[in-house]
This record gives C-alpha cells, structure tokens and sequence, in this order.
C-alpha cells in the first residue's frame, strides 16, 4: 500500500511542475503564430490573440526587470567610487581659474576657430542631455519611498490573487484555459522579478541620490564654463571677421587712393568702391551680431527641448505630489520671455534685392576691358591717356574683388538671418507649448494640502511662518521709495485728478439737471442717458487714477515687492471705477430710478448690496493678484486662503440675496435666471476647490469670475439704456402720429369733404417689442462673444478633461473594430450642444418672424407652421448632434429614430394625422 502511494505521489509531481511553469516565449510566440490553424469563431479569436500578445508583454517586461536588477546591482557597486571621482572632478573645476580662451586660442584662424566651436556645441548638447537625465534621477530617488512601498504592496495583493485563481483553476465562474493560465504564470513571474529590483532600489536609494547629486552638481560647473567659453569663441570669431575686412577694405582703399588722383573719373569710381567698402564692414558687423544671436536662441531652445522632455518624466513620477506644483511653478517662472525679431523678414528680403543688384552690376563689370572702353567712350578724346586706362583697370579690379567679399558675407548674413528667424520661430513655438503645458498640469493638479482637520493645527505655525517671512522694514521703505520717486512722470496724471476735483461740484449739478430733465418732453432725449452714465464714470475717476497713479508707480520701481503691489492696485483701480460708477447709478433720486424706472426699493436694496460687494471684491483682488505672483508660496499662505474663502462666502450669499431676495416685481427672464444661478454657483464651486487644496485653480478662476461679474453689470445697464432710449423714442413717435392725425382730421359741416381713410400702421407697442427683441439678441451676442474672449486663454486647459475617460464603445466590425473613448470633455460639449439647441429652438423661430416672415405676404398659419418646423428641426439636429458627440453613430441612430417614428405613429395616429393634415392644409 505504501508504494502504491509512493508511486502515485511522484507519478503527480511532473503534472504538477508543469502548472507552475513559467510559459517560454518561444512557445507563446509558436501559439501566437498557429493561431489561425485552430479555426475558432472570430470573438473567440480575438480575445484569444489578445490574451497571447499581453502574455508575450508580460515575459519581455519579467526579462527587462531582471536585466535591471543587474545593471542596479552593477551601478551601485561602482557607485562609491563614481561619487569620489565626481567631487574630485568638481573641486579641481572650481579650483582652477579659467584661462581666457583668447590665449588659449590666439593662434587659430577663423576656419579653426569655427571648427572649434561646433565640437565644444556637439559637448555641451552631450552633457546637458546627462544634466537632465541626472535631475530626472534626483527626483526618481526623491519620490521613491512612497512609490516604492506602494508599488511592493500592490504586487504583493496582485501575487495573492493570481496564486489563489491558479489554485482554484477558475478565474471568477471561468474555467482556466491553458492561455489563461500562462497569462497568470507570466504575470506572476514579472512581478515576483519586480518585487527584489524594487527593494534593491529602495535600500540603495540614498547611494543613488548622492550619485545622481554629485552628476548633477559637476555636469552644471561644466556646462556653465562650456557655455562661457563658447560665447568667448564666437567672440573671437567676430573679430577675426572683422579683422579680415578691414584688412581688405584697408587695402583696396589704398589701391583705389593711389589709382584715382585727380581725375572726375577715377575719382567717382573710386567713391563707388569706397561705399561698397563701407558696406563690406556694416555686413561683416551685422554678420557677427545675427550669429551671436543664433547661438543665444539655439541655447535657449536646447534647455527648452530638454526642459520638454523631461515635463513628462517630471509629471509622471510626481503625480500626486504637492513637489510636482512647486516644481511647475519654478519652471514657469524660469521661462525665458521670448522677444522676436519683427523686422527680420523685411532685412531678409532688402538682403536678397541688393545681392541680386550687386551680381547685376559684378556681371556689367565682368569684361572688364569693355566696360572701360564704354567709360572712355564718353570721356574727351584729349584726356583719355594709357596711364588712365590703367588706373581704371586697377580700381575695376579692386571692385570686382570687393564684390567678391561682399557677395560671401551677404550669403553668410542671409544665412544666419534665415536661420536665426528659424529658431526664433521654433523657440517661442516650444516655449508656448511649454508654457501651455505647464498652465495646463498646474491648473489640474493640487497646488495645497486639503484643507483638513491637520492643516487647521498647523496654522498657527504656518502663520507665524507667513508673517516673519515678511520683510516689514525694508519692504515699508521700498514702497515709500516707490511712491516718491517719479513724482514729474506722474504729474500730468495728477493734474487730471485735480481738475476732476475741481470740477467735482459741477459734474454734481450737470447730473442732477440731466436727471431733472428725464421727463419732460421738451427737454427729455436719447442722449440724456449716456451723457449722464459718462459724468457717473468722472466722477469715479479721481479714485480710480489715484489707484492707479500709486501702481504704476510701484510697478516701474519693481524693488522687492512693488512690483507685485502695483499690479494689485492697478486690479483694485477697475474695482473702483466699476463700483464707484455703479454707486453713482444706484444713488437714491439718481440714475436708476430717473433714468431706468427702477422701483425705489430696487434702488436702495441694490446700492446697499453693491457696495458689500465692492468691498469683498476689492479684497479679493488684492489678495489674487499678490498670490498669483508668488506661485511657490501657496503652500503656506495662510491669510491668502482665509481671505479668499471669506470672499467667496460673501461673495455666494450676496450674489444669492440679488438672485433671490430681490424686490424687483419684474420676473427675468430664463436666460437671465439660468445665468444668474451659474454665477452665484462659481463663488461655491472655488470654496470647495481651495478647501480640496486646489488654490491655484481657484485663484486663475477667480479673475474670471471677477471679470465676468463687470460683463454682467455692464450687460445690465446698457439693456436698461437701450429700453430707456426706446422708450424715448416711442413718446416721441406717439407725439408725432397725434400731430399728424390732428393736421390731417377733416374739418366737420364742409359740406363735399372726403372721407380719410386711415392707414393701418403698427402700433408702439408692437414695435417696442419687435424693436427690444432684435436689441436683446444683440446684446446676447456680443455677451457671448466678449464671454468668450474672457475665459479663452483658460480653455486651452479643458484639453484636459480628454484624459479622463468615461466609457468606451466598440465601432465597427471584424478587423475593423476599434475602441473609442468618449472623455468628459465629450460629455461637457455635449451639454454645451443641448443648451445651445434648447437656446436656439427657443428664439429663431420668434426671431425669424419677427425679421422675415411679417415682411411676405403669406397665407393665413403659414408663418406658424413654418417656425414650429424650424424648432421641431432644430430640436432634432441637436438632439442627433448631442447623442453623435457621445458615441451614438449614425446607424443605431437611424433605428432609434425609425422605432419611435412608429412608435409614435402608431400610439399618437390620431395626433400625428391631424398634425399633418394642418401642416398639408397651411
């Protein structure tokens, strides 16, 4: 009984090796190939092909690591010894004084000189290329606990699970096929060679670190000399081109003096040559000025390059750590501003006319014994001599020389001015990519800590931190400095405000004598309006420059912290030229109620409400503006965040007071309302963002909220004109149709007086209404269009909801078949779709009556019929367009519509016949 048992437990133990083998590549890749033999339905098939290919991927990725772990176990033996070399290097760089490169190159020629400069340029592309694979190492290690660990469990979960499907045979309710199994067996060997590569990177972190700090700390000395002494070589280069030509011009100039003597002739082309001398220099000093400027933009476009590829690397290792924002931030700052050469063009242009003029006239002087007979064919015969001839020879050949010289430089200029233009295209090119990357990851990834009960404890420290930071003396002094220091460029300005002051009681009594008029028919006009809207702005002027006097001020002094002060009293300038002329408005007895016949209880609950809002926008302003300008601070700025969330929770609660407390007996409109609730829901939405850590968003956020609010009230007052102005109008109107009817009524008991018959005219109120409607209309648009203009430097970032992804859906059959993710940036347009449908459905048809339809002479319900087509039309184009935008094709749309065609038709007959028979009969 014994060996029976024996026997069957090693006849077991090959079956058993042979699940837990590890599949070979060969033999996946032999499946892989056979694959079609096997006949299997086409689903089947290809999750079959799939399940190979993700195996084959899973053994290169096992072999990868464990290539991995050798190079690391390699690279962290030499790492000692690599780290002395580095420091050793490093200290003798820093020891040794840099030998000018003149003398260490004071016997090359212009030729070596150039070869010289293309292999240190070929070196220091080299070492910076290492410089940024040295910073990406530093920031690998920085972040590799955290990642390390994670990563460590996660496998460990993921070896748990596959060990306990492969020991049931069943992955869910599935059986395990063969492929399968091999899948599991290749995914557990990859991550069982993972888990020893990452504790070895994890216990030699810090040796990595030192090794990766002392490349980075030797590659930037020597970049930094290599960078000095190719300028220093290009400097050289200049001179010796400089030197060459005037070497030539010195010798041709004494050439053409001893040729030219006294003779009229030999004199002016003796003045010819002289010009073409001259130019011969100015190109050789514009040739050395354009390649200065080549070498300066190749550099700035090869730390941008670079910059550029190492972003993903950077994003990728640090998502989802606050280092990533600061690291953003330093290389948005870091950004060189970009200043193109406009005239560049024009220059290339001027180049190619006078090179295609100077080989016009080297070839009129190419024969040269032709072209001086034709010189002396028009001199005197007494004074053409064969010392004349001679001397003409000379100069002629000395010209053809320098147009020789000049010919090459030209080439030379045009090709360093083509190609600087190049790179300067390129370089702002790759610094706006850059730049929009940067904007882009910035504003989607948290700028703070969540604002958490630990970051509440924390405060008092971040505080105090906050404040000592604040340089109190010196920064009081700076902005006192500031204010006093150009007081003569500001003087014209403070003229103006003087004048305004002066002139502030007449600007009172102009206003109240336009108000007073409002009313009067004799005295009342359209005009009466604007003018007294453009006092209110006078009157808000003399704070508003004062403001602005201050911040300009500050910003051209730029000392320490003025520059950030100024911008910030410049923003809280609009702020009080908009609130300060909506309090002229809103003023009991002033515009709003004269003017616009706003209800006096309107007046007074607006004015007070708008100046609270003054105030919290004014604050918010301040605070915004200093925040933006020190990104890498927002992590403890702790009275930044407590005032901006104080200002959006007042901002909510004034805004919701105005949308819903309103005393306004008028209902808005639905346009009105729905724009109404978005803006009052803004304030809530950044609250909650700070409160998430996502500060900087809200801050970026913030300004548009800010300047979509002033569209807003400008919207609101400029309606309120228009509808004064027609009302004006139409008193008018009435007035005149009154004259007009009392003018033209026949006089009674004349006996033989005709009978007036009446024309039909429109009535006033129809064409206020007609009138209003296509105002309104244009109003919306230009609100849409400068809402637009507002917000669109921030819609380049919702390329970023492409990332996110919703779901998917398979198009397409066979091989043909293919996956589309549908983003939540489909999912927003979409919305934006059924909203701009609902809009629009809602509005042409009145509008399309209103402009076109009253105009033609049309049977009685054709204008009905066709604008309730035009909606249905509308509805269903939007409707088609919006489900098309989030991955419903056409041919499951085409069946969706015929079922409920039928549907419809047959559930609804008796509707959708007398439907039809209406529209047949109109």
């Amino acid at each position: 009984m014994t060996a029976v048992l024996l026997c069957g437990a090693f006849t077991g133990l090959p079956a058993q090796a042979a699940d837990t083998t590890v599949p070979s590549a060969e033999k996946v890749q032999q499946s892989l190939d056979g694959l079609a033999d096997r006949k299997l339905p086409e689903a089947d098939a290809k999750a079959l092909k799939a399940t190979l290919e993700n195996t084959l991927k899973l053994l290169a990725a096992k072999t990868d690591a464990e290539q991995q772990l050798q190079e690391l176990n390699g690279k962290l033996a030499d790492a000692p010894k690599l780290i002395n070399e580095n420091q050793k290097a490093l200290s003798r760089l820093k020891g040794s004084s840099d030998k000018p490169a003149s003398q260490r190159y004071a016997g090359f020629n212009a030729t070596q000189l150039e070869m010289t400069l293309n292999e240190q340029s070929t070196q220091l592309a080299a070492w910076q290329k290492e410089l940024v694979d040295a910073k990406s190492d530093i920031l690998t290690a920085q972040t590799r606990p955290e990642r390390a660990q994670a990563d460590l469990s996660k496998n460990q979960t993921r070896l748990l699970e596959i060990a306990g499907i492969l020991k049931a045979g069943k992955d869910g309710s599935k059986t395990l096929s063969e492929e399968h199994r091999n899948e599991l067996l290749a995914e557990q060997a990859l991550l069982t060679a993972q888990n020893p590569l990452l504790r070895k990177q994890l216990a030699g972190n810090n040796l990595l670190l030192d090794l990766a700090s002392s490349q980075r700390d030797l590659l930037a000395e020597r970049i930094g000399r290599e960078e000095r002494e190719t300028l220093e070589l290009q400097t050289m280069i200049s001179d010796k081109r400089r030197e060459q030509s005037e070497q030539t011009v010195a010798k041709l100039s004494k050439d053409t003096d001893q040729a030219a003597g006294t003779d009229s002739l030999l004199s002016q082309q003796s003045a010819t040559n002289l010009k073409l001398s001259d130019y011969l220099l100015r190109t050789t000093d514009r040739l050395n000025t354009l390649t200065r400027r080549n070498l300066e933009a190749k550099q700035q476009l090869d730390n941008l390059t670079q910059g550029e590829q190492a972003l993903d690397e950077q994003i990728n290792v640090l998502r989802g750590s606050l280092l990533l924002s600061k690291i953003l931030y330093q290389q948005k700052q870091s950004l060189p501003v970009i200043k193109t050469d406009q005239d560049l063009a024009d220059e290339i242009a001027d180049l190619r006319l006078y090179q295609f003029e100077l080989n016009q006239k080297r070839d009129e002087i190419n024969n040269t014994q032709l072209y001086i007979d034709n010189l002396l064919a028009q001199q005197a015969q007494e004074s053409v001599t064969p010392q004349l001839r001679h001397d003409l020879n000379e100069l002629v050949n000395t010209r053809l020389e320098l147009m020789e010289r000049l010919n090459h430089e030209l080439n030379a200029l045009l090709n360093e001015a083509i190609t600087l233009q190049l790179n300067q295209k390129q370089l702002k090119e790759t610094s706006d990519s850059l730049r929009a990357t940067l904007d882009e990851q910035m504003f989607w990834i948290p700028s703070n800590r969540p604002l958490d009960l630990s970051w509440f404890k924390m405060t008092p420290t971040l505080l105090h931190h906050q404040l000592a930071e604040v340089p109190w003396g010196s920064g009081v002094q700076e902005l006192f400095e500031g204010l006093i220091d150009r007081p003569f460029l500001f003087l014209p300005l403070l003229l103006l405000v003087a004048g305004l002051l002066w002139k502030r009681k007449f600007l009172y009594d102009k206003l109240e004598s336009l108000n007073d008029d409002i009313g009067h028919f004799k005295r009342d006009s359209q005009a009466h309006t604007p003018l007294a809207l453009l006092l209110a702005v006078l009157l808000a002027l003399p704070g508003t420059l004062a403001l602005a006097i201050a911040g300009l001020a500050l910003l051209l002094d730029a000392r320490g912290q003025n520059a950030t002060l100024g911008s910030a009293l410049l923003e809280m300038a609009q702020v009080w030229l908009v609130f300060y002329t909506a309090h002229r408005i809103l003023r009991p007895g002033g515009i709003a109620e004269r003017h616009f016949h706003w209800s006096q209880s309107q007046v007074q609950f607006l004015g007070k409400l708008m100046r609270r809002l003054g105030l919290v926008v004014m604050s918010l302003v301040a605070v915004v503006t200093v925040a933006e300008h020190s990104p890498a601070s927002l992590a403890d700025d702790v009275i930044g965040i407590a005032v901006v969330l104080f200002g959006y929770g007042a901002m909510t609660w004034l805004l919701a007071q105005l949308l819903f407390n309103s005393p306004s007996s008028e209902r808005p409109s639905m346009i009105k309302m729905v724009v109404g609730l978005g803006f009052t829901a803004l304030p809530v939405a950044l609250f909650l963002a700070v409160g998430f850590g996502y500060y900087y968003t809200a801050l970026k956020l913030t300004d548009r909220l800010i300047d979509t609010l002033f569209l807003l009230m400008f919207w609101m007052v400029v309606e309120a004109t228009f509808v004064r102005g027609m009302g004006v109008a139409a008193r008018r109107l009435a007035y005149q149709r009154a004259l007009a009817k009392r003018q033209n009524a026949p006089k009674e008991g004349i006996e033989g007086s005709e009978v007036v018959v009446e024309e039909p005219t429109l009535g006033i109120e129809q064409i206020n209404e007609q009138s209003m409607r296509l105002i309104r209309l244009g109003l919306l648009i230009g609100f849409v269009v400068t809402l637009y203009w507002v917000w669109a430097d921030l819609i380049s970032v919702v390329s970023y909801l492409d990332n996110v992804t919703l779901y998917q859906y398979t198009s397409g059959t066979g091989d043909a078949a293919s996956t589309t993710p549908i983003s939540l940036s489909d999912f927003l347009m979409a919305m934006v779709i059924a909203a701009v449908t609902v809009a629009l459905a809602r509005n042409l048809p009145g509008l399309l009556e209103v402009l076109v339809l009253q105009r033609l002479t049309l049977a009685q319900g054709s204008a009905y019929a066709i604008t309730t087509l035009l909606s249905y039309t509308i509805s269903g184009i939007g409707f088609v367009s919006a489900l098309s935008t989030l991955g419903v094709s056409w041919d499951k749309l085409q069946w969706l519509v015929a079922a409920l065609s039928v549907g419809l038709g047959f559930g609804l007959q008796a509707i959708f016949s007398n439907f039809v028979s209406g529209l047949i009969i109109l």
